[in-house]
């Protein structure tokens, strides 16, 4: 959801576990930065063959007021990032925020 029923800075986490579906990415991430308290932490667990550049990716999320304090790739299909909250950002419109589509091999 873009648009969540909660007041700002009122969340200590947020967990995106498999679900950056959407096509608005950046939308999801600044209404994260919107609920959450300084110093919360937003948790993403994801599929690592939908980043283009993990790297970049991280990157992105640091200039739209993250502060990166883990990232554990849990084996060849997913990952897990963890960011805190911080006050500064650098960039409102960051490069890099991308995710590929989530293809499913027909077994």
């Amino acid at each position: 959801m873009a648009h969540l029923p909660i007041e700002a800075s009122s969340a200590d986490i947020v967990v995106f576990c498999l679900s950056l579906m959407g096509t608005n990415l950046s939308d999801y991430i600044k209404e994260t930065r919107r609920v959450l308290k300084i110093g919360g932490i937003l948790k993403i667990a994801e599929v690592v063959s939908r980043f283009v550049n993990v790297k970049l990716f991280c990157t992105a999320l640091c200039k739209l007021g993250f502060e990166q304090t883990e990232k554990k790739q849990l084996n060849d299909y997913f990952i897990m990032l963890e960011f805190k909250k911080i006050e500064k950002v650098e960039n409102k419109r960051p490069f890099g925020l991308k995710l590929k589509p989530c293809l499913y091999k027909k077994r």
